[in-house]
């Protein structure tokens, strides 16, 4: 009876900006603020906290400011060190035998880019003699000075999420989402690219593309209440035109490696927290001839900014 008036954090801390959204903690949440706060560019690098005083000192305003203390908190982690990919296990496994399996088999057969990781999963297809699922890793050491940033705080971390997942909650609950679509999410933001395609309601695989910019050079106007590129427009030019042949890379290995010629992405999501990238939606278009959408109902049915999707769909995680 008195949950429907808890309230639960939910943040993404990219390199520059730390970006929320509180939501009513109820089995029909609803989004009662939002904002976001730019940090200097030399606390958060690429996901990793190079100044951890630093950011507890602007958590700790944050949290002062908005009464925060002792909520909790669903999170987003950085998307430079996530794997995702389907794995086999025997036929039968409950969840958390399929689990102890997983952490046996990453000892000889399972090969992560990293060692001590953070798993989660979610069962694709169980049939008489395995079952296929969707395997999630981690750092942990990566993801632990996170939670122990936010536990000094006073927040209560109780959830970690990966961005195109939750924005995929969103995408659903917009009721974009066409039948045996095969979905190309682009998260164009200004730390990097963030590509990951989506079949049957799952992310088959993604790939995070580290921009070259001088992410220093990036300076917060009042104007447009965004960051803006303030550095050489060539460079800017340069590092659009690698994300471009990126993207060109990844539909190619989506159909001929991964369908094997006999499919390929039919839709483009396309987001960014940048007005001046707003518009490489036709840019997307006329490249690739594929349909491309934003994320602009959830700015007219919910009057919260595309680029707050990833935190909202925080609060629609089940």
């Amino acid at each position: 009876m008195f949950n429907q008036y808890k309230k639960q954090v939910n943040i993404i801390i990219y390199d520059r900006v730390i970006r929320y959204a509180v939501s009513t903690n109820s089995s029909n949440p609803k989004i009662t603020s939002f904002g976001e706060k730019i940090i200097d560019a030399d606390i958060i690098e690429d996901g990793k906290i190079l100044k951890p005083a630093a950011l507890q000192s602007v958590l700790t305003k944050l949290v002062r400011e908005k009464k925060w203390k002792r909520k909790k908190l669903a999170f987003i982690v950085h998307d430079s060190s996530i794997t995702v990919r389907e794995q086999i296990v025997p036929k039968g496994l409950s969840k958390p035998e399929i689990k102890s399996y997983i952490m046996i088999e990453l000892e000889d057969n399972i090969r992560l880019p990293f060692t001590n990781p953070v798993i989660d999963f979610d069962i694709i297809i169980e049939d008489e003699e395995q079952t296929k699922i969707l395997l999630f890793a981690y750092p942990k050491d990566r993801l632990q000075p996170f939670i122990d940033s936010f536990e000094k705080v006073g927040l209560k971390p109780y959830v970690a999420d990966f961005s195109a997942i939750s924005i995929f909650r969103v995408y659903k609950e917009l009721q974009m989402q066409q039948d045996q679509e095969h979905l190309l999410m682009v998260q164009w933001r200004i730390d990097g690219l963030v590509l990951t395609a989506f079949y049957q309601d799952k992310p088959i695989f993604t790939r995070y593309i580290k921009s070259r910019l001088n992410e220093s050079e990036w300076t917060w106007t009042a104007q447009t209440n965004t960051l803006n590129w303030t550095g050489d427009e060539e460079d800017l030019n340069q590092d659009m035109e690698e994300h471009f042949t990126a993207i060109e890379r990844f539909l190619d290995f989506y159909r001929y490696s991964v369908r094997n010629g006999d499919e390929q992405i039919t839709k483009i999501l396309f987001l960014t927290d940048s007005e001046q990238l707003k518009s490489m939606d036709d840019n997307l278009n006329a490249r690739f001839n594929i349909p491309v959408e934003m994320m602009d109902q959830l700015e007219e049915m919910k009057k919260i900014p595309a680029k707050y999707a990833d935190v909202v769909g925080l609060s629609l995680k089940k």
